[in-house]
């Protein structure tokens, strides 16, 4: 869902947060909050049903150290050992020990499937939140960063989640059922200094955590940054191989490399001193604990089970404390990366997404003009100007051609016109202020078809098809085929329409992925066509023959055209070509007009201008 609050500017440099902010307290309560929020109400019972699971674990845990105690007073009471009596003891043990690991088996079944049901609604939740996020947070964010971002912080969201219910709360009910049992059997002159191990181990851990949480944040960020390289490499491949710079960009790679990998070390080097100082607090007091108990059994203060009893309690206390470091470190980890997953869940809609402010009046009344432009000014900051008062009227059915020099606003004045970019004035489609049409509204009346068409890594049905709510059938397919000037190819495949095209249509040439773009508005039939250098790729006699098509359309159903292009006589058949230049227009006229009238057309047209 979409945060109506939408921020003035968006803060889309955002990388895992920064080692200074994360030292403060997480928001622990405000994090969890959102977690639960997101559970559904049977994975809420899920958790109830979980805890309980866990105290019951707990309490048959202390069982066996108790049983022993008692086995071993038993024996030694006897002058003569009657292994019968011993036998239901065993058998007590045994099925008290697979009664709690099917417990815990269930806890983890229950777990896990509460923490994929949870994973499969964030992953939605963040995908629908950066489908909608404002075109800013893409053009400042390196894509493989972003990428890298949300696997680490959803993985580290749902780790979250396991930490608490496999790991963390497992440990405190067992510690707890230990500390009982320890209070309740033993002499406090014993059982005192056995607790005193759990505070002592406790300071150095969270004095272990204290000094390496911002290590590894440092460690998180510079992954990520790592991610970006990496994709940014990639997406380059070819210029990289054509200049032969492999060396260079392994040396710069592995320079990234070395600095992660001693800062990894530096944070092993001070992991291993604090494991070294946990591991003296715990031999200290395992040897003062036998000493103690031995002691007390000689002198009949407790008798040798309750040694047997205090030595295995003892333990189960040092077990949770030897892994307590593990996880409340991976616990402040993944809160820092769960923060993170929600600032992602939680972007500023892009504001083509807000809700309408007011309801939109339908007039019974045909509109005159497909388009009209009042005082329209766009900045992509404020001190970078791109549209200035623009005024524009383009009627029902006609074909606009757009041209002019490279950076003169044509793209922009586009993206104004199909709301993807925020702007001052007015736009009208079909009378209707542009800012009353939702999404889908817009989506049903304009069809853009721009220079680097979308594809998507399926079939080429798939691809025609894309974004349409019905099905079509395959003759209707081939038909929009045909007038795309696409058949011959898409009859060459082994398997016609039903082939499988590599991601971003990588195994086509720039002209088939145009012509794929150019299929899909024959079956949408707009009421409105953008045309964004979408024929830049064809061969003249393809833009000739698809262009042909297009004004069959537009005969047919009235569409109103408007169509970018550098190559001039792309634009030889348009109604009104109006020319650009520093995000005003400067001339308007028809293509035989422009060409003898003095400016900027006439001089593209001659070669004195691109």
């Amino acid at each position: 869902m979409c945060n109506s609050k939408i921020s003035a500017t968006v803060n889309s440099r955002q990388k895992i947060p920064e080692a200074d902010a994360i030292k403060k307290n997480p928001q622990v309560v405000t994090i969890f909050k959102k977690i639960y929020g997101l559970l559904e109400w049977r994975q809420k019972q899920a958790f109830a049903l979980i805890l309980l699971v866990m105290a019951v674990s707990a309490a048959l845990t202390q069982f066996t150290p108790k049983a022993i105690g008692w086995l071993t007073d038993d024996i030694l009471q006897q002058n003569s050992l009657n292994f019968g009596k011993i036998v239901p003891i065993l058998c007590a043990i045994l099925v008290v020990t697979v009664v709690n690991e099917l417990l815990k088996i269930g806890r983890r079944l229950l777990v896990e499937d509460t923490a994929t049901k949870f994973e499969k609604k964030a992953r939605g939740l963040v995908i629908v939140s950066l489908l909608r996020a404002p075109l800013a947070f893409f053009k400042e964010t390196m894509t493989g960063n972003i990428h890298g971002r949300l696997n680490r912080c959803l993985d580290g969201t749902v780790k979250l989640e396991k930490l608490l219910f496999m790991d963390l709360a497992p440990a405190i009910f067992n510690s707890v059922a230990a500390v009982v049992v320890i209070v309740t059997t033993l002499p406090p002159v014993l059982a005192l200094p056995m607790l005193l191990v759990v505070p002592i181990g406790i300071a150095i851990v969270f004095r272990q955590i204290s000094t390496q949480r911002g290590i590894r944040v440092e460690l998180l960020e510079t992954k990520a940054a790592m991610d970006g390289s990496i994709v940014e490499l990639l997406n380059g491949i070819e210029v990289i191989r054509i200049i032969d710079s492999v060396a260079l960009e392994q040396e710069r790679f592995d320079r990234k490399s070395e600095f992660l990998r001693a800062k990894e070390m530096r944070h092993h080097v001070q992991m291993a001193k604090y494991d070294c100082l946990k591991f003296l607090n715990e031999a200290v007091f395992t040897v003062l604990m036998i000493g103690i108990s031995a002691y007390l059994a000689t002198q009949n203060v407790i008798s040798t089970g309750a040694v047997l009893t205090s030595y295995l309690c003892f333990n189960q206390l040092l077990k949770p404390l030897e892994e307590l470091h593990r996880i409340l470190d991976e616990l402040s980890e993944s809160m820092v990366l769960a923060e993170d997953y929600f600032r992602l869940a939680e972007i500023p809609c892009d504001f083509s997404f807000l809700p309408l402010e007011a309801a939109p009046t339908v007039s019974t009344k045909e509109p005159e003009t497909a388009v009209e432009l009042h005082h329209v000014s766009f900045a992509y900051h404020s001190d970078k100007v791109i549209l200035h008062d623009l005024d524009l009227t383009i009627p029902h059915g006609m074909f606009l051609g757009i041209a002019g020099p490279s950076g003169c606003g044509k793209s922009s004045l586009i993206k104004a016109v199909c709301k993807l970019e925020n702007y001052t004035g007015t736009i009208q489609i079909g009378g209707r202020d542009l800012r009353q049409f939702s999404r889908k509204e817009l989506a049903n009346t304009i069809a853009l078809v721009p220079q680097n068409p979308f594809l998507i890594a399926g079939t080429i049905y798939e691809n025609v098809c894309y974004g349409l709510e019905r099905q079509p059938p395959e003759q209707e397919v081939y038909g929009v085929i045909d007038k795309a000037c696409l058949r011959a190819f898409v009859d060459s495949l082994p398997d016609t329409i039903h082939t499988v095209l590599a991601e971003g249509g990588a195994n086509l040439s720039g002209g088939q992925k145009q012509r794929i773009a150019i299929a899909r508005i024959f079956l949408r039939k707009p009421d409105i066509l953008i045309l964004d250098e979408a024929t830049s790729a064809l061969d003249n006699t393809s833009e000739r023959l698809i262009q042909s098509a297009i004004e069959q359309l537009m005969k047919e159903t009235g569409m109103t055209v408007l169509s970018i292009a550098h190559r001039l006589t792309t634009l030889k058949n348009a109604d009104r070509i109006i020319v650009m230049d520093g995000g005003r227009i400067v001339q308007s006229g028809t293509y035989g007009e422009l060409i003898e009238q003095d400016g900027i057309f006439s001089d593209m047209y001659h070669g004195k201008l691109k």
